[in-house]
């Protein structure tokens, strides 16, 4: 069909759609409002110049374009807000504001075609298996209360309490305690502690799908599904987290504002994508899993010769720990316009300070290998720096933008066991778009996002051979998937928008 080699292509089509509408008004001293959002989105995913081998060694045919299932997720959410200031003595009225909510999130994953998931399905990207065919949905509800008020001049403090109710994680209660005190106009000291509270997202929890090469395959299993019981995962935990912060507001001079704020973030039983989990082909293979791809409904090729799964799973503890500092000075010009200039820069450290314990039926491998801790604390750089100027003129504006992002890296195996290490260095990248209102209604823009066109370093020379020799796919991929700026290059655009 190929004689000379082929390289399939997956496509997207994707409908996104949402709609919010609300009412709002006030009875005696009391503001009310009441709003309603829905949103949905649909990705049909394809494969193209490609072909299913075990159809066309089994009927003599195959296609080359297939239909290979698609997404589907929805949310709905109504709110109900009222609010009011009391007096009570204090030097500003306390202001209590109280509110209801209610969600329902749904999420769907469709077939793909006979041809798409026939066997070990089309080449490169499998069609969504019938077991991988789902349609889940759950509802939350909430109810929360904030208070905020001055006891003193210059002292403002802000509490807040929310409790909710998942239909499928039960409930949860998180708080939060602000304050600000301003020693003058020109100095102000802030603070906030507070716990948190994230409920697992639906594709988290349902999200299934095969990846194959031509001598491997592998199974992003539910954590919710069949198969991932016989490897001792039940689903997912919510992540619940604990965080403070303080940091100090400057006005040293006249337009020009500095702040800067230090944090950390402690996240309990973190949701994260596990390592690969092999069932053969490894160096340590686990016989629950080539189990729980069967359960799966999926049919191996007799000629894959290493198998293994992902799955997410509450794999780990992890504190954030990090530096702001923003930086916004305004320049009037007269004639020549204004100039708002920024700056702002961030130091954040991500450590690892737990890995969960994998079930007795993977051991002894872990559910985060290297490569994996790696995602965690590497992948994104620890230091980034935005500078902005925003030049305004009669209608006309010029936009610049340039981003710093400091080193990453991340590892990949070809094996389990052999890791290669693969390096981003410090990057720039530049923003710019010029626009001018045309009247009161229309503005014309053009613009470029990464305007020079830069790219990520390449993948370790050493990677893509080792890659070659295994007869792994991976070899194709030129740049870190981890790169902070894409792997695109530049983006340039033209924009008309019309306001009404």
């Amino acid at each position: 069909l190929y004689p000379f080699g082929f390289s399939p292509k997956m496509t997207m089509d994707e409908t996104d759609f949402g709609v919010s509408t609300g009412i709002r008004g006030s009875v005696g001293a009391w503001n009310w409002d009441l709003s309603t959002t829905y949103g949905k989105d649909k990705a049909e995913m394809g494969v193209i110049d490609s072909g299913n081998i075990s159809l066309y060694n089994d009927t003599g045919a195959t296609p080359t374009t297939f239909y290979a299932g698609d997404f589907t997720a929805s949310q709905w959410t109504t709110n109900l807000d009222v609010n009011r200031g009391i007096e009570v003595g204090w030097a500003a009225p306390l202001n209590l504001a109280l509110g209801l909510e209610y969600r329902k999130d749904g999420y769907k994953i469709g077939a793909g075609d006979a041809a798409s998931r026939y066997k070990e399905g089309s080449q490169s990207y499998p069609g969504f298996s019938l077991t991988d065919a789902s349609d889940h949905s759950r509802n939350d509800k909430a109810i929360y209360i904030d208070v905020a008020g001055s006891p003193i001049a210059n002292l403002k403090l802000d509490a807040a309490a929310r409790y909710e109710k998942f239909s499928d994680f039960g409930s949860a209660r998180v708080a939060k305690l602000t304050g600000r005190y301003d020693f003058s106009p020109q100095v102000a000291l802030r603070g906030t502690v507070s716990n948190g509270f994230r409920a697992p997202t639906m594709a988290e929890q349902y999200y299934s799908a095969t990846n194959v090469s031509p001598t491997s395959a592998f199974v992003q299993l539910a954590p919710n599904s069949a198969g991932a019981a016989l490897v001792g995962i039940n689903g997912l935990k919510p992540e619940r987290s604990q965080n403070y912060s303080v940091g100090i507001v400057l006005h040293p001079a006249p337009k020009l504002t500095i702040t800067a704020d230090a944090y950390v973030i402690n996240i309990k039983d973190r949701i994260v994508g596990s390592s690969s989990l092999y069932g053969s082909g490894s160096t340590v293979n686990s016989p629950a899993v080539v189990a729980a791809i069967k359960a799966n409904g999926n049919v191996l090729d007799p000629t894959v010769t290493q198998t293994g799964i992902n799955i997410f799973t509450n794999a780990a503890n992890t504190r954030n720990k990090g530096l702001e500092l923003v930086a916004t000075y305004s320049s009037n010009f007269g004639d020549m316009g204004r100039i708002d200039w920024s700056a702002a820069g961030n130091y954040n450290k991500v450590e690892v300070t737990k890995i969960n314990q994998a079930p007795t039926q993977l051991l002894p491998q872990i559910l985060l290998n290297k490569g994996a801790i790696a995602s965690l604390e590497e992948s994104s750089p620890k230091t980034r720096v935005n500078l902005g100027a925003l030049w305004k003129l009669q209608g006309w504006t010029v936009n610049l933008r340039e981003s710093i992002y400091g080193p990453s890296a991340g590892y990949t195996t070809v094996n389990g066991s052999l890791y290669f290490r693969n390096e981003i260095k410090t990057s720039a990248t530049t923003d710019l778009e010029v626009s001018k209102a045309l009247g009161k209604s229309f503005t014309v823009a053009v613009g470029a996002n990464n305007l020079f066109n830069k790219y990520p370093d390449r993948n370790n020379a050493d990677l893509i051979a080792a890659q070659n020799a295994a007869l792994n796919t991976g070899s194709v991929n030129q740049y870190p998937s981890f790169s902070p700026f894409g792997i695109n290059g530049g983006y340039y655009y033209a924009r008309v928008n019309y306001t009404f």
